[in-house]
């Protein structure tokens, strides 16, 4: 798993860090300069699909694949945004190969594209949902929402240098989307329990502002007075390689010089 050096993680304000270039985020909240990312060079096509786009897409791929790796061709074929450049695709592919054995994990790929699609914020995480609804019943499971954030974060950081935290953390925010629903781990939670965590959750809103283009893909939404504030970095002191962990309660933009 590809990991970032920078082994730090907001505990209660902005998640809107890496080592991918910056631009100012208007609305920052909480007295914090959030920034908005930019996208890797090579991977830029990946962030101009709508999110209805990104649905259909991700449908063809559900139909037409039975596997859930990416071979070249199949993302060369399936993701039809390279402007019928072979070589675009191929640098951009190789980009996301991080391990280097030829082949991606689809669902990685289109749950970080479906973050930084186009359309409303419900609309994507409805997306994200529904991408990792494997029984399609309209639920997940614990398991499930486990895979859709490692998942997520992790394409995130291939597609913009966002910066992961350790996988305790990632838990933690997992068991706050149940104590959100106020359901036991057991139990499975339906999209207006998800919706529910992430539109309240003041790190998920601040990290989904640096990739909103408009007011409008905002609208009807939880503002920051509703808020909900977790420390999910508390207890953790070390990440997974056994490196110090500090979580940082607001964003500085690192030196760019």
């Amino acid at each position: 798993r590809c990991r970032s050096d920078d082994s730090s993680w907001p505990s209660d304000s902005s998640v809107c860090s890496g080592q991918a270039r910056r631009r100012p985020c208007r609305g920052a909240g909480m007295g914090v300069k959030l920034t908005r990312l930019e996208v890797v060079k090579g991977l830029e096509p990946l962030a101009t699909f709508s999110t209805a786009r990104l649905r259909r897409l991700f449908e063809q791929y559900e139909a037409e694949c039975s596997i859930p790796a990416l071979w070249e061709r199949a993302f060369y074929e399936l993701i039809d945004c390279w402007d019928d450049s072979p070589a675009a695709c191929a640098k951009a592919f190789q980009i996301l190969d991080t391990d280097g054995n030829g082949a991606i994990d689809a669902r990685e790929v289109m749950a970080s594209m479906a973050v930084l699609s186009r359309g409303h914020l419900t609309d994507r995480m409805a997306l994200l949902f529904d991408m990792f609804d494997l029984n399609k019943e309209g639920t997940i499971s614990f398991e499930d929402c486990t895979v859709l954030l490692s998942r997520t974060l992790l394409g995130l950081h291939k597609l913009v240098g966002f910066n992961l935290p350790p996988d305790a953390v990632i838990n933690n925010l997992v068991f706050q989307v149940w104590r959100s629903a106020r359901k036991h781990k057991a139990s499975r939670i339906a999209v207006k329990d998800w919706h529910r965590w992430w539109s309240y959750d003041v790190i998920v809103r601040n990290l989904l502002r640096c990739f909103t283009y408009s007011p409008e893909e905002a609208r009807g939404l939880p503002t920051p007075d509703q808020f909900e504030s977790v420390n999910y970095s508390k207890g953790i002191t070390q990440d997974e390689g056994g490196k110090p962990f500090v979580a940082v309660s607001r964003f500085v933009p690192k030196d760019q010089s």
